[in-house]
């Protein structure tokens, strides 16, 4: 476990080369457009409403607290950062999903040789495209009630001074759940499935998180960490993970993918 974050930062590193071989461009350049537009629609509403929305939350403060001003624009100020964050996040995701699971898959089959068990017809297309949406329905209900509990957190006495640490762990962790999930559904791991998968090594799902949550900060390098997340994740799926889920790689006729 003590080196699963060395692992995840590993990954990163040898995500860059890939990310840029000829073989997954094209994979590449339709979520970059969507992660364009995006990013330049959440700035504009972040440089536009962020201090309305943080002198309007702090006028809830009753003024026997106010000694406690700074305190709570700390925990305000994370709280509408990570709203705004995770408005872009679902966003772009929800685009970028079906491109995002090709992407997986071929950066699986670069690694490992496997051929996927699925001719790309225009039916089989769709289908990846239902399944990617469906998946990324189900992390946006998985992460509502949680994060709303969290908020909740964040007004109540003495609690509330841990809330931004909170905040920044479930932001971690869900980062870390959206882009492993590609390369997971890919080989049809069912949700809960990977989520116990992903929580039997917190080291690890915490560090890559961090690693993207970090990056999604730097101007113009934020535009490219999505599909550097996408391929570092599944070559953690493939070093960490693979094997816990069965490798049927083998069973796989090469020629069409069956079996």
């Amino acid at each position: 476990m003590i080196t699963h974050p060395f692992k995840a930062a590993g990954a990163f590193l040898r995500a860059f080369p890939l990310v840029l071989s000829k073989d997954l461009r094209l994979f590449i350049l339709a979520p970059l457009l969507a992660n364009f537009v995006l990013m330049a629609l959440i700035y504009m509403v972040a440089f536009g409403y962020f201090q309305d929305l943080l002198s309007y939350a702090m006028g809830y403060v009753p003024e026997w607290v106010s000694f406690l001003n700074w305190l709570f624009y700390i925990i305000f100020g994370a709280i509408i950062t990570v709203l705004l964050f995770y408005s872009f996040s679902v966003g772009v995701n929800i685009l970028a999903a079906p491109f995002m699971a090709f992407l997986a898959e071929k950066v699986e089959e670069k690694e490992t040789g496997r051929v996927f068990d699925e001719t790309l017809t225009a039916g089989v297309i769709m289908a990846i495209i239902g399944r990617s949406l469906q998946r990324e329905g189900q992390k946006i209900l998985y992460f509502l009630p949680r994060f709303i509990l969290l908020l909740l957190l964040s007004f109540i006495p003495l609690v509330n001074v841990i809330a931004p640490v909170l905040l920044l762990l479930f932001s971690a962790w869900m980062l870390s759940l959206q882009y492993m999930d590609y390369a997971f559904d890919n080989n049809k791991v069912k949700f809960h499935d990977m989520r116990m998968a992903l929580r039997s090594k917190p080291l690890l799902c915490w560090t890559f998180g961090a690693i993207v949550m970090v990056s999604l900060t730097i101007p113009f390098f934020n535009l490219f960490v999505m599909p550097i997340a996408v391929v570092a994740a599944t070559l953690l799926w493939i070093s960490v993970f693979r094997s816990e889920h069965g490798d049927f790689s083998a069973l796989l006729d090469r020629t069409n993918g069956t079996l």
